[in-house]
């Protein structure tokens, strides 16, 4: 039983080791930083929704019952689809001099349609990974 738990913890500390290895972060300062902006989400395509609403509506009733349910699916898939909106989703682009080089990172905020906080330039900071910026 005591070698088991000895090489689980042998195991546990090579894969931590592994993890935080990978990991880099670099010092620098913020050189330029500006909100970028993309749209998230997908296009309402309401033809395309009206044609699958009409498909399940087939499968329902018979005879002019089932041209009823074809109508109202196809309405109800239209108007489904319609509602389908693309979201702003913003964030930042910076522009930071670490070891002689310059990095661009951008970084997103958490919600679509949502602002975030930024770092302005002149700041030290860390780049985490280069995917983060993080105020020193």
């Amino acid at each position: 039983m005591f070698k088991f738990k000895s090489l689980a913890f042998i195991f546990i500390g090579l894969f931590t080791s592994q993890a935080i290895a990978g990991s880099t972060v670099m010092e620098g300062v913020i050189e330029k930083a500006e909100v970028i902006t993309t749209k998230v989400g997908s296009d309402g395509k309401p033809l395309l929704g009206a044609a699958v609403g009409v498909g399940i509506g087939s499968a329902f009733g018979s005879g002019s019952g089932k041209d009823a349910a074809k109508i109202t699916g196809g309405l109800l898939g239209a108007r489904k689809a319609a509602q389908k909106k693309k979201e702003m989703l913003y964030g930042w682009r910076y522009i930071v001099k670490a070891n002689d080089e310059l990095h661009v990172v951008d970084a997103w905020c958490d919600q679509p349609s949502q602002q975030c906080s930024g770092v302005v330039k002149g700041k030290e900071v860390y780049i985490i990974n280069n995917k983060e910026v993080v105020e020193k």
